[in-house]
């Protein structure tokens, strides 16, 4: 909790003094950006992770951006957590928006983890379900950045796709169901069912990016 308070506060932060900042403030002919996502610290449908990204502008309207990270091994309710993430997203500038982009992303995840928990037919008997991921996401994404300092902004984005996701953990769905502590729960119950599944995505977030050159 004191790592959330304090990730909070400093977005706080940082999103009130960008406000007194304008949009043409960005240092000319940058076209190099690093950029971290702070959120991903505490995600906690997907567990902890850090991932680092870059964004190089090609042109005055084209950009390429890419993200590269990995899991935390504990968090919340999964175990020995592990796997990779990546992320690719070709940008359009939008007319007389000098902040504002559309962009076409694709994201790739490989997890594995533990989640710890008993049958309701036999709740004294520890039940160990080891998780397989592999998921697949298209989407197509609004972002704006809103400018920090001369040289910093944050990149928000948001955006609407379709997931295709690939699960290996329980025998059969009816055994979720099943789960003392967990059968409730809709956010598991997306976690852990195994099998393929074609899904709408939603897509939101920031980034934190520092222009480089």
């Amino acid at each position: 909790m004191r790592i959330i308070r304090s990730i909070s506060l400093a977005l706080i932060f940082l999103l009130l003094f960008s406000s007194s900042s304008k949009a043409d403030s960005i240092p000319n002919k940058m076209h190099l950006s690093l950029q971290l996502s702070p959120l991903a610290l505490i995600d906690f449908y997907n567990g902890s992770s850090y991932r680092i990204g870059s964004q190089l502008v090609i042109t005055e309207n084209i950009a390429i951006s890419a993200d590269f990270g990995g899991y935390f091994k504990n968090f919340n309710y999964l175990k020995n957590n592990k796997g990779f993430y990546s992320f690719v997203a070709f940008k359009y500038r939008l007319p007389n928006s000098p902040q504002s982009w559309i962009s076409l992303s694709y994201s790739y995840k490989q997890q594995s983890f533990n989640y710890h928990d008993s049958f309701e037919q036999d709740p004294n008997t520890p039940v160990v379900v080891h998780v397989q991921k592999y998921v697949n996401c298209l989407n197509l994404n609004y972002e704006t950045n809103a400018i920090l300092f001369r040289k910093s902004y944050i990149n928000f984005f948001a955006g609407v796709g379709i997931r295709f996701r690939n699960v290996q953990s329980l025998q059969t769905k009816h055994e979720f169901d099943e789960l003392k502590d967990g059968g409730d729960s809709q956010t598991l119950y997306f976690v852990l069912i195994p099998g393929k599944n074609t899904w709408l995505n939603l897509n939101a977030g920031i980034r934190l990016g520092f222009y480089l050159f």
